[in-house]
């Protein structure tokens, strides 16, 4: 296994017992070296890092949030750990950060890259539900619409009709009067 370590630096973690405090600093200023990986070179269990990181989150004075108030779920055991505002927050963060920064954020949150790609699949078929459900086009008519239609259509007809035979009407009433005045 290749030593990514300086050795001056590999040397201070070796030549004293280190803080665990200073350990967790060192590999969150460095998220390119994984915990394991640090553990084996300074021979100590990688537990032990994880239990120091999992107690200090649960501190109520030492609680991180990142920038979009996401608070480090990573000691829950619960399978849901982030709501859904949460999880599509990380997704965001985690899409917009380089390599280093995705490393860190995965380490912070105690996620894996697994995850992060279901849950982007999870706002891909999200998406594509919500995008592929059509909408009834506002310019095509309802059943209503249609009937109100018909309708209004037919009471034209019909007023047309009674104009026709009010004209008839006056005219076979004048033609009677006439006719009478002849006699």
């Amino acid at each position: 296994m290749k030593n990514l370590l300086d050795p001056k630096l590999l040397a201070r973690f070796q030549e004293r017992p280190t803080p665990t405090n200073e350990i967790v600093d060192f590999l969150d200023t460095h998220p390119d070296i994984s915990t394991v990986n640090l553990c084996r070179i300074i021979e100590i269990s990688p537990s032990q890092i994880y239990n120091y990181r999992a107690n200090l989150k649960r501190k109520p004075n030492n609680v991180e949030e990142n920038d979009d108030s996401v608070e480090s779920k990573s000691s829950s055991k619960s399978f849901n750990r982030y709501t859904a505002e949460e999880k599509f927050s990380l997704l965001e963060n985690y899409l917009k950060a380089d390599d280093q920064g995705k490393a860190k954020l995965l380490r912070k949150y105690g996620l894996y890259d697994s995850d992060i790609k279901r849950w982007r699949d999870q706002v891909k078929n999200a998406s594509l539900e919500v995008l592929g459900k059509r909408k009834q086009r506002s310019d095509k008519k309802s059943e209503d619409q249609i009937e109100i239609e018909r309708l209004q259509q037919e009471l034209q007809e019909q007023e047309k009709t009674t104009a026709k035979l009010s004209t008839l009407l006056v005219l076979q009433k004048k033609t009677f009067d006439m006719l009478k005045k002849k006699d």
